[in-house]
């Protein structure tokens, strides 16, 4: 093999697994018993994924651990789920119907919303113990996922006791709705495996792949959660990710009936907020950030989206778009829910409205604590940012 990363071991912790596709997928199969990950395309993704953590992130002892440990779960869920199709290929029968996603910018208050609505006893909720493992665990009995759920709390504890600026920015709790980026991530040709490490090389090959194999893996999860549960029942899911807005033609490819939810806010705010997640969250793999080369990757990351997303508007079914402002999301999202329902079709039930005020009134903002930012922590530059979104902004000022 070619293992030229020192294998790190602590004695309460996992051991390091070296940075090459061949080493990994190794101990995947060594931890499950597992041979077939299916179509083996996404090893190219992969490979550039590890040379870049390899040569590129800097990471210190714990993100060597961490990073690969993190590999190493995207691994085995794909193991266990071909496994399980195989056993049960209606898996593949289910059907995912009229989910709400919420998307836009990052820092738009999109995770606020999808919280709020999944208080909706009738919906279904991408819970972090859910997105960290779709696949469930080899002894877990059916409707009792105890052991994901423990595993997710332990991320949440490290989290909340060693890194809680992220917890601050963006938390994240086990038995919590959070995004379908975790799930995306599946694929290793997602920019979401570089917000963890510093990944030029991934970054730029990432953003010139084909989306589809992305959003045909957070499909088959979808199908693979939904049948772990019985079925849709009628409930839809709800669905949130900024990442969607540079895709949402490939995203109503796959969900043809969804209802999106399109946030706003100025990118003055959500730029500069969403440099100072990244840079909080990269703390949990390195001691070496540069907080302007941070500010700049992920400013000129959204400002493509952006272009993206205005490049097939006209082509979007705007019928199926709610927009909505960052201000009354965060003043009144009950008022923007009872919008997104009625485009959806749907009705906006006294449980739904007693589970959405509830989830609201006990998360509160700044629930995790306060934190500030600057445009100039991050080197950037209103004008430039105004420069480059000013096309977004002419259709939402």
């Amino acid at each position: 093999m070619n293992s030229q990363v020192e294998s790190i071991a602590t004695p309460a912790g996992p051991q390091a697994i070296p940075f090459y596709v061949e080493d990994l997928m190794t101990a995947a199969r060594a931890e499950t018993g597992l041979s077939d990950f299916g179509d083996l395309g996404f090893t190219t993704g992969l490979g550039v994924l590890c040379e870049s953590l390899r040569t590129e992130a800097n990471l210190h002892e714990g993100g060597v651990i961490g990073q690969g440990q993190e590999l190493l779960r995207l691994l085995i869920n794909r193991l266990r789920y071909i496994d399980d199709v195989k056993k049960h290929p209606e898996i593949l029968q289910e059907k995912i119907i009229a989910p709400i996603v919420v998307a836009g910018l990052p820092r738009t208050g999109t995770s606020k919303l999808q919280r709020v609505m999944s208080g909706d006893p009738g919906v279904q909720r991408l819970d972090v113990w859910r997105l960290l493992n779709p696949a469930p665990f080899p002894d877990e009995e059916a409707g009792k996922p105890e052991g994901r759920i423990a595993f997710a709390k332990v991320v949440e504890d490290t989290f909340r006791t060693q890194f809680p600026g992220w917890m601050a920015r963006h938390p994240m709790e086990a038995e919590e709705p959070d995004e379908e980026l975790f799930i995306m991530e599946m694929s290793f040709e997602s920019t979401v495996s570089a917000m963890l490490a510093r990944a030029p090389t991934f970054f730029e090959y990432s953003m010139n792949c084909d989306p589809r194999p992305t959003y045909k893996i957070l499909f088959e999860m979808m199908q693979y959660l939904q049948w772990q549960d019985g079925g849709s029942k009628g409930r839809p899911w709800i669905m949130k990710s900024p990442v969607h807005i540079g895709y949402m033609d490939i995203l109503f490819e796959f969900f043809p009936d969804a209802t999106v939810v399109h946030c706003h806010r100025d990118p003055l705010k959500t730029v500069p907020s969403f440099a100072t997640t990244i840079q909080e969250l990269r703390k949990t793999s390195t001691d070496q950030i540069d907080p302007v080369e941070v500010g700049h990757e992920w400013f000129d990351y959204w400002a493509r989206l952006t272009d993206r997303y205005l490049a097939v508007r006209d082509k979007l079914p705007l019928d199926q778009i709610v927009d909505a402002k960052f201000e009354e999301i965060c003043d009144d999202p009950l008022a923007v829910i009872k919008r997104i329902y009625q485009k959806a079709g749907r009705e906006l039930t006294p449980e739904a409205i007693a589970g959405c005020t509830e989830y609201d009134s006990r998360r509160p903002a700044n629930h995790w604590g306060e934190y500030s930012y600057t445009l100039e922590e991050y080197g950037l530059d209103a004008k430039e940012i105004r420069t480059r979104f000013a096309e977004y902004l002419k259709l939402f000022p």
